[in-house]
C-alpha cells in the first residue's frame, strides 16, 4: 500500500466528473487499499478518487471505530430531510463550512469483490456518502454554502453562540423586612463550549449584561453591576422616562 498526495483547491481535477468502473478487478482493489491507507494517515472519514487525481467513481468510508469500507460506482437512489452542519474537506484544509444536508440517505454501489449492496444511512455515515459523491461529480462543500460568510477559517472567532453555551437571567431581590425593594434581572452567558476537565467554576464567565432600553444597575459589587433595573411589581424600567442611577446593595 501507499500514501498518495491528496488534491487540493485549486486543483482543476476536483471539478471533472469521475467515469464509471467496469471491471472490479486487482488494480480497482489496490486503488482502494492505498485511498484507505491515504484517508487513514490524514484524519479522514472519507475520500474520493478524484482527490488522489483518478477520475474513476470510487470512494472509501470509515466511520469511527468501525472498518473502512470500498465502494465502487456509489449512488444516491433517495434524499429525506434537511439539516444544517458544519463541514470540512481533505481537499479544502483549514476552513469548515455551514452547509445543508440530507437527514437520511438510501445509496447502492458494489464493494471490492464487485457484489451489490444497497445502505440506509443516517448522521455521519449519510453526510460522508453526500460528500464523497459530490466530489465524483466535481462538486465541492463550498458549492452548498447560501453566502460566502457560511465559510470560516478554522480557529477563527465567531460571534454565534456555541451550541453548549448557555443565555439565562439572574433575579437579584433587594427587598427587606421594611419595604417592598426591588428586583433586578441580569442576562447572562455560561460558556460551557470553554469547559475542559481542568476547569473551574469561575471559568463559566458569566457575562452579566443589560438587555436593550432598560435602566443600567450601578453598584460596586461586579456580580450586578451592569444589570437590569425592575420596579418593584417586576416590569422592565421604561428607557424612555429617562435615565437613573441605582445603587445595589
Amino acid at each position: 500500500m501507499a500514501i498518495l498526495q491528496i488534491r487540493t483547491v485549486p486543483d482543476p481535477i476536483l471539478r471533472k466528473k469521475a467515469r464509471p468502473i467496469r471491471t472490479v478487478d486487482e488494480a480497482v482493489r489496490k486503488l482502494a487499499r492505498d485511498m484507505i491507507e491515504t484517508m487513514q494517515e490524514a484524519g479522514g472519514v472519507g475520500l474520493a478518487a478524484n482527490q488522489v487525481g483518478i477520475l474513476k467513481r470510487l470512494i472509501v468510508l470509515q466511520m469511527p471505530e468501525e472498518d473502512p469500507q470500498t465502494w465502487v460506482n456509489p449512488e444516491i437512489t433517495r434524499r429525506e430531510g434537511e439539516r444544517e452542519i458544519e463541514e470540512g474537506c481533505l481537499s479544502v484544509p483549514g476552513y469548515v463550512g455551514l452547509i445543508t444536508r440530507s437527514v437520511r440517505v438510501k445509496a447502492r454501489a458494489l464493494d471490492e469483490h464487485g457484489s451489490k449492496f444497497r445502505v440506509t444511512a443516517e448522521e455521519l455515515l449519510a453526510q460522508a456518502i453526500e460528500h464523497e459523491v459530490d466530489h465524483l461529480n466535481g462538486i465541492l462543500y463550498m458549492d452548498h454554502l447560501e453566502a460566502h460568510e457560511k465559510l470560516r477559517k478554522l480557529g477563527e472567532e465567531t460571534d454565534e453562540p456555541h451550541m453548549h453555551d448557555v443565555d439565562y437571567e439572574v433575579h437579584a431581590d433587594h427587598s427587606n423586612e421594611d419595604d417592598d425593594g426591588q428586583v433586578e434581572v441580569l442576562t447572562a452567558r455560561a460558556s460551557l463550549s470553554q469547559v475542559r476537565s481542568e476547569s473551574l467554576r469561575s471559568d463559566l464567565s458569566y457575562n452579566l449584561s443589560t438587555g436593550a432600553g432598560r435602566t443600567r444597575v450601578h453598584s460596586d459589587d461586579p456580580a450586578i453591576n451592569g444589570g437590569v433595573l425592575l420596579d418593584k411589581d417586576g416590569r422592565s424600567s421604561n428607557s424612555n422616562e429617562g435615565e437613573r442611577e441605582s445603587h445595589g446593595h
